[in-house]
């Protein structure tokens, strides 16, 4: 039997030249020197230095050092953040309070946990001379309770007596769910709780319909 002569073809990797990264930027990195294989020492905007790979800062995989990724993380949980997304969302923003930078400069911290960003004129979007914080105690949409109301509705019903009672907020939509359950108007359910009409009906639909 004729034996069959088998070819191995070599495969030859088509090596790239290395670049000079010297001095260029790549996000927070600057490039400073080649270290060797591919590896560049890089210098963050912050003042770290560190070993970066070159196919990492072509790729944009780093772009910055681990302490001003925390601190990027960080500002996405403070209420000033979530607030500023939310208006963008749904463009309620001028352009120049597109950047998040520029926003927090203008506006700054909210005063108290309860506050939130009004306008002067809601028919122009939130830009500078239209912007201010506002406190619950001092919004103007904050449903007012008067002594009839409380001998009349509330203290007479346990329901609405237990949504004033609440210690926290999940106990607080409970009793709210129940007492929309057994009958009771968004109005009076919002003067128990102390929230809007508009509010107390869209937490209650929404979890009703969870």
């Amino acid at each position: 039997m004729k034996k069959h002569s088998k070819t191995i073809r070599k495969r030859t990797k088509r090596s790239n030249p290395p670049k000079d990264l010297t001095g260029k930027r790549f996000g927070s990195w600057v490039v400073l020197e080649s270290v060797g294989n591919r590896i560049w020492l890089c210098r963050c905007d912050c003042g770290v230095q560190k070993n970066i790979y070159e196919s990492n800062l072509i790729s944009k995989r780093s772009t910055k050092c681990h302490q001003c990724s925390r601190e990027k993380s960080s500002k996405r949980r403070t209420k000033t953040y979530l607030i500023w997304s939310r208006l963008k969302w749904y463009g309620l923003l001028c352009k120049k309070w597109g950047n998040y930078e520029i926003f927090i400069k203008a506006v700054g911290d909210p005063p108290s946990n309860d506050a939130r960003l009004w306008r002067y004129n809601n028919n122009k979007p939130h830009a500078p001379g239209n912007t201010y914080w506002l406190t619950f105690k001092e919004s103007p949409n904050r449903p007012q309770m008067s002594e009839d109301l409380k001998e009349q509705a509330i203290i007479g019903n346990k329901i609405l007596m237990k949504i004033r009672k609440a210690k926290n907020r999940d106990e607080k939509i409970r009793c709210m769910i129940t007492a929309r359950k057994a009958g009771h108007t968004f109005d009076l359910i919002g003067l128990a709780a102390g929230l809007s009409r508009q509010r107390v009906h869209q937490i209650v639909k929404k979890h009703l319909r969870t």
